[in-house]
């Protein structure tokens, strides 16, 4: 189904749920060895080439062990994440702060430490999950500032580290079908979806499949950009 995308070894954060978790299943669906990290262990029943490693991103040591553990690495793909909404003028520091960590430090901690490895084994694949929001969102100010700044450092990232045969992309989806999304209230939800042009919510499946086309060598010359996978929908 995809070129060389077989018998990978791929790492994915926020895997406990959602679009993570729809992922890791995709990439070890297509015979490839999936590591999931989260603070959680993950929902349902996983299959034998899927293993979970306890972990928060946001902890150098922490990460640094996986790190340790984990003998090589083809596939990063950073996609932890958490809400914490809020009005600019309600907003607090801990709720501003809990949000960047964990989006940009985390993304940066996990690709500053496995992106040696794949600078080792001059190859690699980094994925970061941004998100419509980053081109702004009302009450996430935190949201969507971290959102923005991923897709930042995602171009980055892709100037340093292609000289090491590392590719890094960004994925941004809009409004998507996941536990988080289902607890927006019905009326809200609907609202935006009514903005959509395509008229519905997306699947995680269909992120799944995004990620793994661009971890594939059908995507060998995309580097340095952002996917947009949302129905038309722009904040």
């Amino acid at each position: 189904m995809y070129k060389n995308l077989i018998h990978k070894h791929v790492v994915i954060t926020g895997g406990a749920q959602g679009l993570g978790l729809a992922m890791a299943r995709h990439f070890a669906s297509l015979q490839n060895h999936v590591y999931l990290l989260d603070i959680h262990p993950p929902q349902g029943k996983l299959s034998d080439n899927i293993s979970y490693l306890q972990c928060d991103v946001t902890n150098r040591h922490q990460v640094t062990q996986i790190s340790d553990t984990i003998a090589h690495v083809d596939i990063l793909i950073n996609n932890a994440g958490i809400l914490r909404d809020a009005s600019v003028f309600k907003m607090t520091d801990e709720q501003f702060a809990q949000v960047v960590d964990v989006h940009m430090k985390g993304t940066f901690l996990m690709t500053q430490i496995f992106a040696a490895k794949m600078k080792d084994a001059k190859s690699g694949n980094i994925i970061n999950l941004s998100s419509v929001a980053s081109q702004g969102n009302f009450g996430q100010t935190n949201y969507a500032g971290a959102k923005a700044g991923i897709i930042g450092m995602t171009k980055t990232w892709a100037l340093e580290l292609s000289r090491y045969n590392i590719r890094v992309n960004a994925i941004a989806p809009g409004l998507i079908e996941t536990d988080m999304t289902a607890s927006i209230p019905t009326e809200i939800r609907n609202t935006m979806i009514a903005k959509i042009p395509c008229q519905r919510m997306g699947q995680p499946s269909e992120i799944a499949h995004l990620a793994a086309f661009l971890a594939s060598d059908d995507a060998s010359y995309i580097q340095g950009q952002v996917i947009h996978i949302n129905g038309g929908y722009y904040c």
